[in-house]
């Protein structure tokens, strides 16, 4: 990057570095645009710096993606000229001077260059010199020449032409010359590479995303430009041999380059192996920047063997924040729990002969986990609800509350208002009977994925201002000691017109805290939470609600969680006491229908009874007449017998 009047930018991830002599502007992941950033002249000056005038010289992101290194030329009390690297954080956007610190004279046009490294080490250099700002020592580099060092260039015929560094700590120093040497973070001196196949014409050399060197050779005669792999390494071993020894065998990890997050009471654990010769004093190494944000606890297995030595390495961070602690850092009064940690785990020993990478850095995010948001559970088995696709419905001046002074509502107690539903953002309407107590369920989300369901403490305000819905436990009821915050009362006590900005995790204070006085506790609670007795309860009213829903307790997330659903309330009682009558009188009608059934039944079984009854004594004298008819002519033949004799 050339040197002069005009500007310059580098970008870092989603961080931007717009900068010219005199003005810088910053953007960071959380910023639109562009903003003009102010120097610290005011501590530099406090330092015993001239602070009338404070050239930028440079600019470098270190391996905290919220950080920026800002290299600055100053003038001392005596008049010397001087130049210095200051440290700006782009979250809390305080200055700072870094701990290690070097003054440099101001001969040449100095550049400033950040390596991979859980510390802010830098390399800063001119066109002769370069000064390294590394976590064990600082000093100016020297080339390694067996036991031996020596200046790295040679100011008369030759100068530094570029310093490019890769993601794992090391760098490439190459000079007008063509000469090219090598470095690693935390090693003092270089050593130089001889190639034989460098061009003699204009080059680039580069390290991508995986670490491998690649060379750009510019041809000004074809006007084109070609691209191939550096063989870094063999260039390495070849320029050490015969001394190619590495002091482990074997390094390894579970760390993911691109960093984790962790929200409140989340847990995280990684693991590093490193295999080294029996009798070695080798081992892991953790470096920690900003540490003190997590709980660490840090365990190693050591199994020796008869080739090798082998060392397990668990590493396990934690964020086991406090409510109060929480709460302090929302209202500005505590310290910072939320911030970047910088891991970089390495081993103790290592050299150039070791193939790389020898350490890794990645960064854990304390603090709210991106995409991360709530959703309201909606009932299994919802049928597709279409219908509410541009579905209007009025909400008359009696609906609505006369002292609300949230959004979505103008007017609306002086005349009727039609509302339009959102499908798209609401979803499908909830279904609620008129009486049953509804409480939402709540769970949270990473995009898509389900991360648990929400058990703290969370309130509901209707989007419309609209009235009709109530709780249905008291204070005491639900167990308070002190009386419970409300929403009116918040909105009062805050000035402001709008709930989400009235109440949050920034002021919560559960009612189980004990308060003296505590207050009176017979009015309802309106903090819901799933293992609450409050609910929602909506009495006469019926038709649809629409609820925005905000989680209260700060030990859910450092996110702030909000959503919005819709409740439609049915079977209001005018409604259900005609489907009453209606029940009523199909059940009459029924009834009817089972009587005069079971009544011909009955007729039917009764005179079948009286006619089987008659049809034997009918039967029965039919018998009897036939048997006094044959008696009677039994008798009549012995009469006619006896007359004939």
């Amino acid at each position: 990057m050339g040197h002069g009047n005009g500007s310059r930018c580098k970008m870092d991830d989603e961080c931007l570095a717009v900068w010219t002599n005199t003005q810088l502007f910053l953007k960071s992941s959380s910023d639109s645009s562009l903003k003009l950033t102010s120097l610290p002249t005011a501590q530099l000056g406090a330092g015993g710096y001239n602070n009338n005038s404070v050239p930028i010289l440079d600019v470098s992101f270190p391996s905290d993606p919220e950080e920026l290194g800002v290299l600055v030329q100053v003038l001392t009390a005596e008049g010397d000229s001087k130049v210095l690297t200051l440290l700006y954080d782009l979250s809390t956007t305080v200055w700072s001077l870094p701990e290690s610190t070097r003054e440099h004279s101001s001969a040449g046009n100095f550049s400033l260059l950040y390596l991979t490294s859980a510390m802010p080490e830098a390399l800063v250099w001119d066109s002769i010199y370069v000064t390294y700002f590394f976590s064990n020592g600082t000093g100016t580099l020297q080339v390694l020449e067996g036991n031996m060092t020596s200046d790295l260039v040679d100011a008369a015929i030759e100068s530094i032409q570029e310093i490019t560094a890769g993601p794992n700590g090391d760098f490439l120093i190459h000079l007008t010359s063509n000469k090219l040497y090598y470095g690693r973070v935390n090693m003092e001196n270089v050593v130089e590479l001889s190639p034989d196949e460098l061009p003699e014409a204009e080059f680039v050399l580069y390290f991508d995303m995986l670490g491998r060197m690649h060379l750009v050779n510019y041809d000004s005669t074809a006007s084109s430009a070609t691209t191939r792999l550096f063989p870094l390494q063999a260039e390495v071993y070849s320029s050490l041999y015969p001394t190619t020894s590495c002091p482990f065998y074997r390094f390894s990890h579970e760390m993911d380059i691109d960093g984790y997050y962790i929200d409140v009471g989340e847990e995280l654990q990684i693991w590093a192996l490193l295999l080294y010769p029996n009798g070695s004093q080798n081992s892991v190494e953790v470096l920690l920047r900003d540490g003190h944000l997590l709980q660490q606890n840090f365990s190693s297995e050591i199994h020796p063997s008869s080739l090798y030595t082998s060392e397990n390495m668990t590493m396990h961070f934690s964020s086991n924040v406090t409510f109060e602690m929480l709460q302090a850092e929302k209202t500005g009064s505590g310290s910072k729990t939320t911030g970047v940690v910088t891991v970089e785990v390495r081993p103790k020993q290592t050299s150039y002969a070791c193939r790389g990478p020898v350490n890794m850095v990645t960064s854990i995010f304390v603090g709210c986990p991106p995409d991360r948001h709530i959703r309201v559970r909606r009932p299994s088995g919802s049928e597709e609800c279409s219908s509410y696709q541009n579905y209007i419905y009025t909400l008359s001046p009696n609906m609505y509350d006369p002292t609300y002074r949230g959004e979505g509502c103008q007017g609306c107690t002086e005349n009727s208002t039609e509302v339009t539903f959102d499908l798209d953002s609401l979803g499908c309407p909830i279904d609620v009977f008129y009486s049953d107590r509804f409480r939402p369920t709540v769970d949270l989300y990473d995009g898509d994925q389900f991360v648990r369901e929400v058990t703290e403490d969370y309130f509901v305000w209707e989007a419309h201002g609209r009235t009709g819905y109530g709780y249905n436990a008291t204070m005491q009821q639900a167990g308070c000691v002190c009386e419970a915050q409300t929403l009116a009362g918040m909105l009062t006590a805050g000035n402001v017109s709008s709930p989400s900005e009235a109440w949050g995790p920034q002021n919560y204070q559960p009612c189980s805290t004990p308060c003296d006085p505590p207050g009176s506790l017979s009015g309802q609670l309106e903090v819901l939470s799933s293992s609450g007795v409050s609910a929602l309860t909506f009495g006469s009213s019926k038709g649809i609600f629409v609820f925005h829903l905000k989680v209260l307790d700060p030990e859910c997330s450092y996110c702030i969680l909000q959503t919005q659903f819709a409740v439609r309330v049915y079977g209001s009682p005018s409604e259900s006491l005609e489907l009453y009558v209606y029940l009523a009188v199909l059940a009459f009608i029924v009834g009817t229908v089972i009587i005069l059934i079971l009544t011909y039944y009955m007729y039917y079984k009764l005179m079948a009874k009286e006619h089987e009854k008659v049809l034997q004594e009918w039967t029965s004298k039919e018998d009897e007449e036939d048997q006094d008819g044959k008696e009677d002519g039994e008798e009549m033949e012995k009469e006619e017998e006896k007359e004939e004799m």
